[in-house]
């Protein structure tokens, strides 16, 4: 009978095991590679990961598919997706650090907010705009308004306020002790009413008006659901009626409103932890009597030059109406365009804040809407957006 291992096989046996797992563990991101072992989904980032780059054989070429093998295998290397996830609930759960939890804040009662554009910063009132920041908007919006004056056409400055300025009851305690009432958005609001006359429409006041008869946001997305795009659309219509056009809101008979179980929202995906954050029934309007279809429509005047993957213009047309109207949008004009159709003959929306004047030319609108949500209007750059207007054929990422 033999005895019980010594202690010098035991160590051997050890070091071979951690030799083993060491091994593994080194291999497994090839693996996963080659055989796509990780079944966790992905996270939302909000942008598209690298494509494997093309070669061109030459030395820009060269350098370039370099480049390239580097950024693609940075978003491509085994097990990424479930260390995205591990790394940001790890990340929340040190240091409840807003911009570390995936650009998602955790509220209370399940809600989610939108942490990205400097949101923590502006609640707590640490950083204001500037006098010549907020000049260089009035100059921006001044001259797009005087630009389109000069061509018989009106203008008008829409803006979409965000979850937490409607919601802000459901913010974390830790946040919400720390707000104050200065806010870059009123900085903005009080200074083009004192220093200009474009015609600028704030729907915070209509979406606090309606909160009172439905909930507005989607508790697991930064966006507003149909019921907030319905009382927006309709502010918006009553808005474009009082500059003198014969348009009025959609009315509530011409759509049946049902519950519906939707897919979770952005913010939830974002956080990687999409069974945490259970989402309610939501309100979803379907017409009575629909209008023709939404379509992306083939108009080389209009697709002329390349849109980021879901941002290709969209044409809604309405023969029972007759105005013409062009809307530089984000993606919170979504929820709205459905009723806004019923309002307006023909809207062609693009998806992009900087202005490209030649589709305005071709569509020869009677009225040009910027709708610019709040976090846009508080973070981005008037003086680059005015550059850009003059530049349109310049567009990257950063400016969806």
């Amino acid at each position: 009978m033999k005895g019980a291992p010594t202690h010098e096989v035991l160590q051997r046996r050890a070091n071979a095991a951690l030799i083993a797992v060491f091994v593994i563990f080194l291999w497994m991101p090839t693996m996963d590679s080659f055989f796509h072992l990780d079944p966790t989904p992905s996270p939302n980032e909000n942008r598209m990961p690298a494509a494997f780059p093309k070669f061109r054989a030459d030395l820009q070429g060269i350098h370039d598919w370099f480049t390239g093998v580097n950024a693609y295998f940075s978003d491509h290397f085994g097990f990424r997706k479930r260390l995205v996830r591990w790394e940001r609930r790890w990340k929340w759960q040190a240091f409840h650090d807003a911009h570390l939890a995936a650009n998602a804040i955790i509220g209370n009662e399940g809600w989610l907010y939108f942490s990205d554009g400097r949101m923590v910063d502006d609640i707590r009132g640490t950083h204001l705009f500037s006098d010549a920041e907020l000049e260089a908007w009035r100059i921006l919006l001044t001259g797009r308004r005087d630009w389109l004056a000069q061509r018989g056409i009106r203008y008008l400055f829409v803006i979409p306020p965000d979850k937490h300025t409607i919601y802000p009851e459901h913010l974390p305690d830790w946040l919400a002790k720390s707000a104050r009432p200065e806010r870059r958005i009123l900085q903005f609001t009080a200074y083009m009413r004192a220093h200009s006359d474009v015609p600028i429409l704030d729907l915070r006041g209509a979406l606090l008006d309606a909160k009172m008869r439905g909930t507005l946001y989607r508790q697991t997305d930064s966006h507003w659901n149909q019921l907030g795009g319905f009382a927006a659309a309709a502010e918006i219509a009553r808005t474009v009626a009082g500059l003198g056009f014969p348009v009025a809101p959609a009315a509530p008979s011409a759509f049946a409103v049902v519950p519906a179980k939707l897919p979770l929202g952005d913010l939830a995906r974002m956080f990687g932890e999409e069974n945490r954050f259970p989402d309610r029934a939501d309100l979803v309007f379907i017409p009575v009597k629909p209008l023709p279809p939404f379509q992306l429509r083939p108009d080389p005047s209009l697709l002329a030059k390349k849109w980021v993957p879901g941002t290709a213009p969209i044409v809604s047309e309405n023969p029972a109406a007759q105005i013409r109207v062009v809307i530089f949008r984000d993606s919170f004009a979504d929820a709205c365009m459905p009723f806004l159709a019923h309002s307006f003959g023909r809207i062609v929306y693009l998806w992009q804040q900087n202005w490209d004047k030649r589709i305005i030319d071709v569509e020869k609108p009677d009225l040009v809407i910027d709708e610019m949500l709040e976090r846009f209007v508080t973070s981005r750059d008037a003086d680059g957006l005015r550059k850009k207007d003059e530049q349109p054929e310049v567009q990257s990422l950063a400016d969806w």
